[in-house]
């Protein structure tokens, strides 16, 4: 009986160890907030996650982009700089309204993880300006080109169903393990 607890007890770990909330590095803060308000201007937008996203080239992944929530138009391009367990980006806006947010981020081990909140824009300060949007620079100042890039406001976000795969095979795994240690116990007694 003590084996079967122990074979028991090493296949919950294991499950637990497998599942989706161990696999994806999770979204914690937002600024601005989901639903908040914004005033114009040089919006910074930055997202705090539970651990440092994988440092990638440009446009390879972690990326953050705003659109016309109402009509789902990609305002700029979508780029964001690291700093720590931090997604940062500035878009410039002015036309009062509703914006969403939409941002895909790899955690170091490979996953990509995406998602999208909205937050309100007022301009009570008459605030203008003929770049709109996204503003995506490099460390050294120069704006970049995001004319062939792909946007995210379009791109489907999916995971080509590995982790889904890897956890039922891990489940189907662990099941087959428990009902094999329960046929053992059986056959002992």
């Amino acid at each position: 009986m003590r084996k079967f607890s122990v074979s028991v007890l090493i296949c919950l770990g294991l499950l637990a160890l497998s599942s989706p909330a161990y696999a994806h590095n999770q979204l914690i803060a937002t600024s601005p907030s989901a639903g908040s308000s914004v005033e114009a201007g040089p919006v910074r937008i930055d997202l705090t996650f539970e651990e440092a996203p994988m440092a990638l080239p440009f446009g390879e992944g972690n990326l953050i982009a705003v659109a016309n929530a109402d009509t789902g138009k990609q305002l700029g391009g979508a780029c964001a700089t690291i700093e720590g367990d931090h997604l940062i980006t500035t878009a410039n806006l002015y036309v009062p309204g509703k914006y969403k947010v939409l941002w895909r981020q790899v955690s170091d081990d490979g996953h990509v993880v995406s998602g999208d909140f909205t937050f309100t824009l007022t301009n009570t300060s008459l605030y203008s300006t003929d770049k709109v949007g996204n503003q995506c620079f490099d460390r050294n100042g120069k704006e970049l080109d995001v004319s062939t890039q792909r946007l995210l406001s379009k791109a489907k976000q999916t995971d080509n169903g590995f982790s889904t795969g890897l956890v039922w095979s891990t489940i189907f795994i662990l099941l087959g393990s428990l009902v094999g240690a329960v046929q053992i116990n059986r056959r002992k007694k």
